[in-house]
């Protein structure tokens, strides 16, 4: 989706659109808040429509001028705020979108690649092919390869891809969801980090999505964690590090080693 620029003229028409409203809504509901004020603690206070009626064509006269520029200058800097701020949100948007859809175009260049150091494919996320049904377990498996990038260098997991870089699709895996749609399925990937491998590590992950031979195929993007990921296998607490294009557990020792050459 692309968003018009918001030029300097725009911005100025936003200027402009703020002093109005700074003078027709910012006064008007000001002697709102006056009145209100005033018919807490007197019994004689005006009606609403009244009090109005008796102040707001004030504003018109010569004395009166220091109170219209007041309030002009207030819905000016109102429009200014938000002209700029709806400006940046355009362009914020505009480079997340070219983001997103740069990275999706990587995933058939990632998947004619095949699997290496930084990429690795996995058919579904928790559901399995060879019994037709869901199993929890493999997100462990989905746990287990995100732990090994994120102590390494980073990498892209593609899920709904089978070990010859062929696209098998989500819909399996989507239909074992509450949601069958895209969104459930980022979330899914979100809570089998956060039950695994911590919830601090949320934000190294990023998923998107693109159709491939009329196909989903979901990739994880992964950043290198800013300390060691253990992945809990019942009491023990196990350490993987991404090693050519698989995934390999290291012992207490080999751990240690390498987490303090790591993140010394």
């Amino acid at each position: 989706m692309s968003f018009p620029p918001v030029t300097l003229p725009l911005i100025a028409i936003y200027v402009l659109v703020g002093a109005v409203v700074g003078v027709l809504v910012i006064h008007p509901l000001n002697l709102v808040v006056i009145w209100w004020e005033l018919s807490r603690f007197s019994e004689t206070a005006p009606l609403l429509i009244e009090f109005l009626r008796a102040r707001l064509w004030l504003i018109l006269l010569p004395r009166h001028v220091d109170v219209a520029i007041a309030y002009t200058l207030v819905g000016a800097v109102v429009g200014l705020a938000f002209g700029i701020f709806t400006r940046n949100y355009m362009r914020t948007s505009e480079a997340y979108n070219s983001l997103r859809e740069e990275q999706t175009a990587l995933i058939p260049q990632l998947m004619g690649q095949g699997e290496t150091e930084r990429v690795e494919f996995k058919s579904s996320l928790r559901w399995d092919i060879k019994e037709n049904r869901v199993n929890r377990g493999l997100e462990k498996v989905i746990a287990k390869t995100i732990a090994g990038f994120f102590n390494a260098n980073g990498g892209h997991l593609l899920v709904g891809v089978n070990d010859d870089g062929k696209p098998l699709g989500l819909t399996n895996d989507l239909s074992t969801l509450r949601s069958p749609d895209h969104d459930a399925f980022e979330r899914t990937v979100n809570d089998i980090v956060s039950k695994n491998l911590g919830g601090d590590l949320c934000p190294y992950i990023h998923t998107v999505f693109a159709d491939v031979d009329a196909k989903d195929v979901a990739m994880i993007i992964i950043r290198p964690a800013p300390r060691a990921v253990y992945l809990e296998e019942g009491k023990s607490s196990i350490f993987y590090v991404r090693s050519g294009n698989s995934t390999r557990q290291l012992d207490v020792r080999e751990a240690l080693s390498y987490a303090n050459s790591r993140w010394s």
